[in-house]
């Protein structure tokens, strides 16, 4: 399990009750029905949205970065620039800083997500009691190639990833623009979300 994390400087706990991974991967084989088939002989291409606001965010968003590049079944393709953004919701927290990286993986999609569940727990995610409350690191999966399921496990596309500017803006960077599976082109649905506050902040996350 921690050969996804090994080694990028996150604390770990003794107190770690969290299913084990073999235990969250026989759950996954429990998933709705989902269009398109992926197999775990196959590499596919991903999107990962990353977020942090606590505890200097662009260096939580660089420890996930290097955490998910130190995987075997993981490899970076492209990282956009990170963006800072208003928080959505509960307002009495700070900006966010966020940004989107390209994977290509081994993986399935909830085995990914299972990943990514424990990068976020390795960086000792904080979950607020409020929605959209402050936290260390986040990363959501927002797309799996063309794939499309949804379960109470995992729904991919992303859900929101279409209303939020801070996540068509580092998507479009990277990718000029792209085809959001049963949604079109993610260009569109920048249009709606222009009145949303995002910066572009200079310098680059990942080397």
């Amino acid at each position: 399990m921690d050969r996804y994390s090994k080694g990028i400087g996150f604390e770990s706990s003794a107190d770690d009750k969290r299913p084990s991974w073999r235990s969250r991967e026989r759950a996954s084989q429990e998933a709705s029905p989902s269009i398109g088939q992926v197999s775990d002989a196959s590499y596919s291409q991903a999107w990962i949205g990353l977020g942090a606001n606590l505890d200097i965010p662009r260096d939580r968003i660089r420890c996930a970065l290097h955490a998910l590049q130190s995987g075997t079944q993981i490899s970076i393709e492209a990282v956009s620039s990170c963006y800072r953004s208003a928080p959505v919701g509960f307002l009495q927290q700070p900006d966010f800083l966020n940004a989107v990286v390209r994977v290509t993986t081994l993986l399935s999609p909830v085995r990914l997500l299972h990943c990514l569940q424990l990068i976020e727990f390795k960086g000792r995610r904080q979950r607020s009691t409020r929605r959209n409350g402050p936290r260390r690191i986040d990363l959501d999966l927002l797309l799996f190639g063309g794939f499309q399921q949804q379960s109470t496990e995992l729904t991919v596309p992303h859900p929101r990833m279409h209303e939020r500017r801070f996540v068509l803006e580092p998507l479009l960077e990277i990718e000029g623009d792209i085809e959001l599976p049963g949604r079109g082109l993610a260009s569109k649905w920048l249009v709606d979300c222009a009145g949303q506050a995002v910066e572009r902040l200079p310098g680059t996350l990942f080397d």
